[in-house]
């Protein structure tokens, strides 16, 4: 199909949302971030995720792309559990590969990743603390008993656009005349004329919780876009926070 259309397909009266969920509306899909840290302090905003520090600071991608090294800290995990990882090659193409886990001894990707978007259990929860490294560098965790990855970051496929349409922070912060926390989304653009540019896309304070719909008006990110979702308070330590993050993974035209 050389365009893909944003209409309903399959009746009247059911949900576009719902249509595109059941996979039936072509080259549509739902994109669902999560993120989660018990370690958000206020030396500076970073994504929500396993490897967050009190001190902060924007997560950091592998700098091409390689074979990713699994391991658990617990023998439990050996292999008969699974872990499927969802992210993209060294050209910003959708790559997936599943990959048994061994325990405490490390095993190997078959396939290259320059960016992971998420990391999942296949057939079973986790009783370790699973990480995905290249060179000892961690860029991705499952934490134990958790079944997949929090990580409040996303890198848009090339040949792909995502629109963000939500987005909800939840924080432990109590209400006090002086605390409060500080969202941002930030951009860093592959491709096209802004190339190698990063943006802060919104900023916002807020205290326990943020809710903010962009139904109406949702924002659009082009291809290869590497987005975070960062927090931090203003101050005090450590606070625990989850966020949220929704939208459609729309396939640009041919």
């Amino acid at each position: 199909m050389g365009t893909y259309s944003s209409v309903t397909r399959m009746g009247a009266y059911e949900p576009f949302d719902l249509q595109i969920a059941r996979g039936q509306v072509d080259g549509h899909s739902i994109v669902s971030i999560f993120g989660y840290s018990a370690a958000v302090g206020s030396t500076a905003q970073g994504p929500l995720w396993e490897g967050l520090t009190l001190s902060g600071g924007n997560y950091v991608y592998p700098s091409s792309a390689a074979p990713l090294v699994l391991v658990s800290d617990s023998a439990t995990d050996n292999t008969t559990r699974s872990v499927v990882i969802n992210g993209l090659d060294a050209n910003y193409n959708i790559l997936q590969e599943t990959i048994a886990l061994n325990g405490t001894t490390n095993v190997t990707t078959t396939n290259s990743f320059l960016r992971i978007n998420s990391m999942e259990m296949l057939n079973s929860t986790n009783t370790g603390n699973i990480t995905a490294s290249i060179s000892s560098t961690v860029y991705a965790k499952i934490a134990a008993g958790v079944g997949q990855t929090q990580m409040s970051i996303y890198t848009v496929p090339a040949g792909y656009s995502f629109y963000l349409t939500y987005s909800q922070f939840d924080a432990s912060i109590g209400f006090t005349s002086s605390n409060y926390m500080i969202s941002a989304e930030w951009n860093k653009f592959n491709s096209g004329t802004q190339s190698g540019q990063i943006t802060l896309t919104h900023q916002s304070t807020f205290v326990q919780k943020q809710e903010v719909p962009f139904n109406n008006s949702p924002i659009a990110h082009p291809e290869k876009t590497d987005l975070q979702f960062t927090v931090k308070a203003n101050t005090g330590s450590p606070f625990v926070v989850s966020c949220y993050q929704g939208g459609y993974l729309i396939k640009n035209p041919d």
